[in-house]
């Protein structure tokens, strides 16, 4: 579900979703009942460079063998090989096989649903710790993912 009016902001580091229509803090539930609701018209997808198109097709992942079926569900057959690190650290979750199969279904559920996003990046990073080492993690990713009293 996009609408076109919908935006997810944060205050505090607190996610919370907003209407730029009515210009409010909103719940899900509002917008989806919403009758202004209008779907975003996706736009064309980027063609990807070679080299990023080599790194992609070469994915492999070091938290499941099962590379068939979706890794939150287990349940549906994988549609997408999904970056567990995501923004500046995409291409170093795809280097060092942070990478997890999952349904359409789980994948936009990954955005919105904050719980699921951290349980599996904290899976992934002791998976990384136990295969590789603890040094080599934090400078790859950095502190950004290690919890607080964990040092």
């Amino acid at each position: 579900m996009k609408c076109i009016y919908l935006r997810i902001r944060s205050k505090k580091y607190n996610r919370y979703f907003f209407c730029k229509l009515n210009n409010k803090q909103i719940i899900l539930e509002d917008c989806k009942n919403c009758p202004n609701f209008n779907f975003k018209r996706n736009k064309p997808i980027k063609k990807k460079s070679s080299k990023q198109r080599k790194l992609e097709n070469k994915r492999y992942s070091i938290i499941t063998n099962n590379m068939a079926n979706c890794y939150i569900c287990t349940k549906a057959k994988k549609e997408d090989l999904h970056e567990i690190f995501g923004g500046s650290n995409r291409k170093k979750s795809i280097e060092w096989g942070l990478v997890i199969p999952i349904c359409r279904n789980c994948h936009s559920q990954w955005d919105i649903n904050e719980e699921i996003k951290e349980q599996i990046q904290e899976e992934a990073k002791e998976k990384f710790i136990e295969k590789y080492s603890e040094e080599l993690f934090l400078k790859e990713f950095g502190k950004k993912y290690i919890k607080e009293g964990e040092d």
